[in-house]
């Protein structure tokens, strides 16, 4: 048995342990939960506002027609919630539980987070989804969110990547990445120009190099239009069963 010394010391080492436990531990913080008639909370102000009606029509009806919440929340850091010794896979599960996304009878809860400053994004997924879908939320974060995030173009991002949890949430095949706005204008330009430029050849007779730009062009055109065609009541005691995907940029 310990005699009194050795208690005071075991008590005395507890109370340090106590008192230096990491902020990741102690005192993490969390966003408040948005309002009902919302689906996100931006934070970090990285979702326009045509983006922000969207992301609330794409979550109001899947809840409406699945029972399947998914909420989208952008910090500027960690750091900001007490949180910077934790991982944002830990995080995001934290949230996820503290606000209890998804319902008890029904666990497919999905968690959108991004942290500006950290240039990292997390999709949490509720217990219901029993790891089945990791696979999908990593097709998801690199490809519609990631790549978007790496072009600029938060909020294009962040819609694309909801637009995904959308169609893996009922069952659908992923779409693909929103091509830049650019895109379009500047196929139609090169059609017109390829139009002229074809019409001109066969007006002078010329041949030889000019041909091969055409198919150049052309060859240019059929991949850039081929991309361009490619292309509140959520809160019921569910928790995370640490399923998802992590993508940095």
């Amino acid at each position: 048995m310990y005699d009194s010394s050795s208690k005071f010391i075991t008590l005395i080492a507890l109370s340090a342990l106590l008192l230096y436990l990491p902020a990741s531990i102690a005192d993490v913080t969390f966003p408040d939960k948005p309002d009902r008639k919302d689906y996100f909370v931006d934070t970090a102000m990285m979702i326009d506002d045509q983006h922000r009606t969207e992301i609330n029509d794409i979550a109001k009806a899947i809840l409406k027609e699945e029972k399947i919440p998914i909420y989208v929340v952008t910090i500027n850091s960690l750091a900001d919630y007490e949180a910077s010794g934790l991982g944002i896979e830990e995080y995001a599960t934290r949230l996820f539980d503290q606000w209890g996304v998804g319902f008890e009878d029904r666990n497919y809860g999905i968690l959108l987070l991004v942290s500006k400053g950290d240039r990292k994004a997390r999709i949490e997924l509720g217990a219901g989804w029993e790891r089945n879908y990791d696979s999908q939320s990593k097709d998801i974060m690199d490809n519609l969110i990631i790549k978007q995030f790496k072009r600029g173009d938060f909020s294009l991002g962040i819609l694309d990547g909801v637009r995904g949890l959308d169609a893996m949430a009922r069952g659908l095949s992923l779409p693909k990445a929103t091509p830049p706005w650019w895109v379009l204008p500047l196929t139609i330009i090169g059609a017109i120009l390829l139009v002229l430029l074809i019409i001109n050849l066969f007006k002078t007779g010329r041949s030889g190099w000019a041909w091969a730009l055409i198919a150049a062009i052309a060859v240019m055109l059929f991949f850039m239009l081929r991309s361009a065609a490619s292309s509140g009541g959520g809160f019921g005691g569910g928790f995370s069963g640490g399923g998802g995907a992590t993508g940095s940029w």
